[in-house]
């Protein structure tokens, strides 16, 4: 039997009816049984009301005191009582825990340097879907205010879902039997400013949060109802500056001195002639906008007996992310290396070997005689746009599940299922504005006597000097014109239903404490859809945004030319637009038009009678190609034994199991056919056939063994050991299992030609494999609250995904079937190579350490025992290498793995005064690390600087009812900055401005 002594405050909470939530949570699911805290001496103990900060750190701290595995938690008194604006935000500030910010908040999570595609995260237990982007579940989805506790495991048992090679985020929402009324009502409202958004016109500074939540007892507390509402409507707001990925090639000159004899693509200089990298695009962006989020939750417990329990939950979240994005976008500098139609003069150098185009001066008609856009043979020299961007994100997420528990004597019977769904529609939609000599001309020349001084910074704004005439117009309707309609929605579903039979049989044994089984099936499916609509003809759409509106001309009589074919730009009428600067550090570079899309479509296009209706579309066939149904389905059973034990006067407790894991994963969609023509015939969404692809399903199966075994000593009543190892798994990405590829008949060796499929997905992959170890000590102070813990961990890597090529690939096995001829000629082709992801044999280590440290200072003398001070930090390393391609064409680059920052760390300085005033001041840092930027809808590989953010919370209790409330988000207006190797090249540069709220809690 597992004993404890607690601090003089813990033990008198414990009298005094705290509800340990997590803890409760803990040993209601019986994983192994807990010390009952009816154990404490409490004779002479005085009954204490802890709130607060300060009561949530002792909760959170007893969760990993009393728990059989690695576990850190983060935990609340009631249902709303967590601070921020999504559970993300809370579970960062844990060790070795860090946060990506998207749109300036926090979404997604990575644990230990690995990011959150290899974190698995559940609700009660119960396996959590993502709404868009695959595996990682995006935690702003969850609002604190349903949230009760959450825990991340970092090590693994037997008995947890199998899937996280990182860590496994739980999160949980309240028991209502737990509770210590009999009826309890919540209700928080809180208005919100942010300092920055009234600089964007589709953003209102102001913004609100609303949520209620009620909790009750019936039928003798036989009976928990529980229900919560909260609602979030703030502005979404960003400045941005994106600077393209650069390029690496030849300049159609002899450029300037160079001080290195290797080439940016990682190869000797050949004859002299040197290449360089040179940048290709950039834009300045204002975003503004509105976040609407509506999360629900309810929850009953049923407890007739007390053998039987049933319960039940649902969560249902819509979180729309409107982004309106309106800017001004320079294309085509990258045209340098091709043999520009432009001008570029006073080149600025930068890099160790003086071959990094950081600057200059693009001028688009440096002799004058170039011919104007849409004449015949005019050109477009560099794309010169204003872009307004809608980029909107409406996306929702339902969890329901259901248990039944029986209990038998010294067995214990559990049967859950559940659901949980996750979507997303992207709206991803484009009108483009061109620059005209005059826009009310009888025939509209486009402007190519622009110049733009264009020079990098680093990580501070660049310089972007636009020459005066181009300036002025940018702002002017009588010389802007609309030339683009484009949208490239895509519409995203994740589902993931399962069942799952749980048995614990106690064992009064001196070793084993109980014994559990269980088995559990799940199916999982990957839906992703994707559509398009350009106006005009799809051929030219590149050169029709920057102004070339005639498509072709008949120039039978050259002296005479004839439109044949021509989508007439949209000349701006009053009321269309308005003028805008981006604002902030960025109101230097400008004013230009805004236009409301909508608007623009409806006078432009709809009321003419065009069909702007998005779909799919042979003449870009990727949008068939890319739009596929991922299902995989599991078996998994799992036994597993919970120790109990003396080791001399010390106590070992833990658990020792397996896990034993089938899986079945098939990719359905569309591939090319062997032979052009002989394919499924399939009709496009604007009345086109093709035959030239196969519907196919292909897949593979597999099966894991998971060991585990986590041991803890219990050295004295304040000092424990742990250790931990465990095999774990984490499955690939739904996309990369995707169907895909074209089939190659060059190849030609010793007489036989081959097949080769080349591809960028496969259904083939299998799991990101790893054996993992911990080592933790853990010191627990008695007189006070707090803890001191150090904690080493070491993951071997078995393998990881990477696009390789699999030499006389065995296409059978995957279910693909391979073409006997090659379609051109006849000739019989033999079964080749397989260029697609596979997990390669290569692996490494990533190894840590993590020290956190808890201290409540209420040994000082008054007013000073309201102090406290709460903080960790963790440092991580490791072997694997990311291929990273900084610059377009040139030489692959080892990079750490993408989130892996080498050092984090946070800390909270809290004063409790009281029970009545609550202050607390967080900040947390995390390295530089990889990630992806956004740049033109496409996704790009990038170096992210590090980043310190710092927030404030205070909270002041008028009386057992009403308490004030007032914070502050990013307090120093933190950037997120980002750079392609160099930092001299940068990548983006986003500020997103304070957050304000101020607020009112009532409890009743």
């Amino acid at each position: 039997m597992k004993t404890f002594k607690p601090s003089a405050l813990t033990a008198a909470l414990l009298v005094g009816g705290m509800q340990l939530s997590v803890f409760s949570s803990l040993v209601m699911a019986q994983e192994a049984p807990q010390a009952p805290a009816q154990e404490v001496e409490t004779a002479d103990i005085e009954v204490i009301q802890i709130k607060g900060f300060r009561r949530s750190l002792i909760e959170s701290l007893n969760v990993k005191r009393f728990a059989d595995t690695v576990v850190e938690a983060v935990s609340a008194d009631d249902m709303g009582a967590l601070p921020d604006v999504s559970i993300a935000d809370s579970i960062s500030r844990l060790p070795g825990v860090t946060a990506v910010r998207t749109g300036g908040q926090s979404s997604e999570l990575n644990i230990r340097g690995l990011s959150g595609n290899f974190v698995f995260a559940t609700l009660n237990g119960r396996e959590l879907v993502s709404n868009q982007g695959g595996r990682s579940v995006q935690f702003d989805q969850y609002p604190s205010e349903l949230i009760n506790s959450a825990q991340v495991y970092k090590s693994q048992k037997a008995s947890l879902i199998e899937g996280g090679v990182a860590g496994t985020i739980e999160l949980k929402t309240a028991n209502p039997l737990l509770n210590d009324k009999e009826h309890t009502f919540n209700v928080q409202v809180r208005g919100s400013y942010n300092d920055t958004a009234s600089e964007h016109p589709d953003a209102d500074e102001f913004g609100s949060r609303l949520s209620f939540a009620y909790q009750g007892k019936f039928l003798d507390n036989t009976l928990g109802l529980g229900f919560g509402y909260a609602r979030l409507d703030q502005p979404n707001i960003s400045t941005q500056f994106v600077n393209s990925q650069p390029r690496c090639g030849l300049l159609p000159y002899d450029g300037p001195a160079v001080t290195s004899e290797t080439d940016c693509d990682g190869n000797a200089v050949a004859g002299g002639a040197k290449k360089y990298i040179v940048p290709t695009s950039f834009n300045l962006n204002a975003r503004g906008g509105k976040e609407l989020r509506d999360g629900y939750v309810g929850t009953f417990t049923f407890m007739p007996t007390q053998t039987l329990t049933w319960s039940g939950d649902a969560f249902y979240s819509k979180f729309d992310s409107e982004r309106k994005d309106r800017g001004i976008f320079f294309d085509g500098l990258g045209a340098l290396i091709d043999g520009p139609n432009f001008g570029f003069t006073k080149p600025v150098l930068s890099g160790a070997n003086n071959d990094v185009i950081v600057g200059g001066v693009y001028s688009g008609n440096p002799t004058g005689n170039a011919v104007q856009a849409p004449l015949p043979g005019g050109r477009i020299p560099m794309g010169f746009q204003l872009t307004s961007d809608d980029r909107t994100v409406n996306s929702e997420v339902l969890s329901v599940g259901s248990n039944l528990n029986l209990v038998f004597d010294d067995l214990s019977v559990s049967f859950d299922v559940s659901h949980s769904t996750g979507k997303s529609i992207y709206l991803d939609s484009v009108v483009r504005m061109a620059l005209f000599d005059d826009a009310r001309a009888d025939f509209p020349l486009a402007t190519n006597d622009y110049s733009v001084q264009y020079e990098l910074n680093g990580l501070n704004l660049p310089t972007i000097a636009i020459d005066a005439a181009s300036l002025a117009g940018l702002s002017d309707p009588n010389r802007m014109m609309v030339t683009a309609l484009e949208r490239y929605p895509n519409r995203e579903k994740n589902e993931a239903t399962s069942a799952k039979l749980d048995f614990n049989y106690a064992i009064d044994g001196d070793y084993i404490s109980s014994i559990e089984a269980g088995v559990r099936w799940a199916e999982r499916t990957h839906d992703f859809d994707r559509k398009m609509y350009r106006y005009g003809s799809d051929g030219d759409f590149l050169d029709r945004r920057n102004g070339k509106w005639v498509s072709s001309w008949d120039l039978t009589d050259p002296d005479n030319p004839v439109i044949r074919q021509a989508f007439a730009p949209y000349l701006l009428q009053p009321g269309d637009y308005s003028i805008m600067n981006i604002g902030g550090e960025m109101a230097q570079y400008g004013d230009f038009l805004a236009v409301n899309n909508q608007q623009i479509e409806n006078a432009w296009l709809l009321s003419n009678g065009v069909d702007t209706s998005a779909g799919k579309s042979w003449a870009n066939a990727w949008s068939f190609l890319e739009s596929n149904i991922v299902t995989e389905t599991t078996f998994a059973g799992y036994a597993q034994a919970n120790l109990d034990m003396a080791v001399g006067n010390m106590q070992l407790y833990g658990n020792v199991g397996v896990r034993v894991i089938r899986s079945e994963q098939r990719s359905t969609g569309l591939q090319s056919s062997p032979e052009p023509g002989t394919g499924d015939c399939i009709t496009d969404d604007f009345g086109v056939e093709s035959c030239n692809y196969d519907a196919v399903e292909q897949g593979i199966d597999y099966t894991d063994v998971l060991p585990s075994m986590n041991l803890n000593l219990k050295m004295t009543d304040e000092d424990q050991l742990r250790f931990a190892v465990a095999r774990v798994m984490a499955r690939p990405e739904m996309p990369d299992m995707r169907v895909g590829g074209s089939w190659d008949f060059t190849r030609v060796e010793q007489g036989i030609r081959y097949a080769d499929l080349n591809a960028n997905t496969s259904p083939a992959l299998k799991p990101f494999y790893a054996v993992q170890y911990d080592l933790s000590y853990e010191h627990y102070f008695t007189e006070t609250e707090g803890a001191i813990v150090a904690a080493l961990f070491y993951k071997d890597i078995k393998s990881t995904v990477q696009q390789t090529s699999q030499q006389d690939f065995n296409f059978a096995s995957v279910g693909i079937d391979v073409p006997a001829v090659n379609p051109e000629t006849g000739v019989p082709v033999t079964s080749g190579n397989y260029s697609a992801k596979f997990n390669n044999a290569e692996g490494g280590y990533i190894r840590g350490v993590e020290l956190a440290y808890t201290q409540t200072f209420g040994f000082l003398p008054e007013p000073f025992n309201g102090l406290g001070f709460t903080g960790n930090v963790s440092y991580t390393e490791s072997e694997l290498k990311n291929e990273f391609t900084a610059v377009q064409g040139g030489a692959p680059e080892s990079s750490p793995l993408p989130g892996l920052s080498k050092v984090v760390w946070s800390a909270a300085v809290f004063y409790d005064y009281n029970d009545v005033f609550s202050t607390r001041v967080n900040v947390r840092y995390r390295d530089d690390n990889i990630g992806n930027q956004i740049s033109l809808g496409q996704s790009q590989q990038a170096f992210f600087k590090e980043e310190l953010i710092v927030d404030y919370q205070a909270s002041y209790q008028f009386n057992d009812t009403f308490q004030g409330v007032f914070s502050v988000s990013n307090i120093t207006d933190e950037p997120n900055m980002s750079y392609f190797g160099e930092e001299y090249n940068t990548g983006t540069i986003q500020y997103y401005g304070r957050q304000y709220y101020v607020g009112v809690n009532a409890k009743f």
